[in-house]
């Protein structure tokens, strides 16, 4: 999904200097005990992370990278698995699908990973999937909602729900709980933003509602005064912009210097801090699909926001719990299965009732995930819990 930060350059800065060592293309290798010793990394139970650590979405990749991270430190912290130590390669993918691919092969085939953790967007993690089912090597994918990511085979698994279930979600909230009949969207032009908005629409005009005007945007867009003319031409009850937080913050301040009163409806790529920050009191009120929320009072979410805080020193974000539950799925299966790829692929597959940070996490024979969608509000300038439903 989003983001770049001065917080994104600092952390990656700290964890270049950490590790000692980077690749090319820009990727960096993360030891997961932070600085291994050669002897101990050559000791070292492998787990490969990709992702963006450069170019427009970097801290989104950062994020996802330092999670996964975490969960590896505190796995090492208790004793690793089977006694050895776990390390995290990371490469960066650049956003684009065809460094993800030479990403995965380096993983795979130089630094010899057991497994993988996929820290990319869509559009890369569905063209990197057919490489590592070609290559056998599990991987469970954090954040990527596009539907072809697992259809590939057995070895790839997904912690979130895909695109079509968010839009379903949404789409059954603004219409049933919301009682939305004509609403407006606005979608970002890649596959994530297609993938959710063509369900959302589908699944509104199966409740009975419409869609009163929609248009693509692309990542980057900053000026929407004139498609925002033609949204308010519409006279909408709801504005439904499904995009990151970027986009989103100029999209709802724009919507409402334009003068649009409608209900501003969203999706996780709202779920950031820089959302509320960039969009300021322009996102009073806006609703939202996510996976995470850092009140949620389960203890194993408390304990990650605490360890998250004492780390990094700010809050996670959906896409942090996300991609710390994709680590946790691998190591969980990795104690019981060991190292073997097929063993540790069929322990993964298998997992059920594990709690995790985005919800008790259960595969379906299809290789997706069980839980629930949470909706969240922005109220007095905070992201407040509105409900939690089940769509699978």
């Amino acid at each position: 999904m989003k983001r770049f930060s001065m917080f994104a350059a600092s952390v990656m800065m700290t964890t270049f200097l950490l590790s000692g060592c980077a690749s090319g293309g820009g990727a960096t290798s993360s030891p997961a005990n932070g600085g291994a010793s050669k002897e101990a990394s050559g000791d070292a139970i492998k787990i490969g992370w990709f992702g963006p650590l450069t170019g427009p979405t970097a801290t989104d990749g950062t994020h996802s990278r330092d999670a996964a991270l975490l969960a590896v430190e505190q796995y090492n912290a208790a004793g690793g698995i089977n006694g050895k130590k776990v390390e995290l390669v990371a490469e960066d993918d650049q956003g684009k699908p065809e460094e993800a691919i030479k990403a995965v092969q380096k993983l795979v085939n130089n630094d010899k990973v057991t497994a993988l953790v996929g820290g990319a967007y869509s559009g890369p993690t569905k063209t990197a999937a057919a490489k590592v089912q070609e290559l056998k090597v599990p991987m469970v994918v954090a954040y990527a909602v596009h539907p072809d990511a697992t259809k590939g085979g057995d070895y790839v698994n997904r912690v979130i729900y895909t695109g079509p279930v968010q839009g379903r979600a949404m789409a059954e909230y603004a219409v049933n709980d919301l009682k939305k009949k004509n609403i407006a969207v606005l979608y970002v032009d890649n596959d994530y933003g297609k993938s959710i908005y063509t369900s959302f629409k589908e699944n509104v005009e199966k409740l009975g509602a419409k869609i009163a005007i929609d248009r693509p945007h692309k990542m980057g867009d900053k000026d929407f005064s004139s498609v925002l003319t033609a949204v308010k031409a519409t006279n909408p009850d709801a504005l439904y912009v499904v995009a990151y937080y970027n986009e989103a913050a100029a999209i709802v301040k724009q919507a409402k210097e334009s003068g649009i009163n409608a209900q501003l409806l969203g999706v996780d790529g709202f779920d950031s801090p820089k959302y509320l920050e960039l969009g300021k009191s322009n996102t009073e009120g806006s609703t939202f699909t996510t996976s995470f929320y850092t009140t949620d009072n389960r203890p194993v979410v408390q304990k990650f926001v605490k360890a998250w805080h004492d780390k990094y020193k700010g809050e996670p974000d959906m896409l942090s719990s996300q991609s710390y539950d994709a680590a946790m799925v691998i190591l969980e299966a990795m104690k019981k299965a060991g190292t073997d790829k097929e063993k540790l692929k069929q322990a993964i597959n298998e997992t059920s009732e594990l709690e995790g940070t985005s919800g008790q996490i259960r595969f379906r024979t299809d290789h997706e995930v069980m839980k629930p969608v949470i909706f969240m509000t922005v109220k007095d300038g905070k992201f407040q819990f509105v409900k939690s439903q089940m769509y699978n």
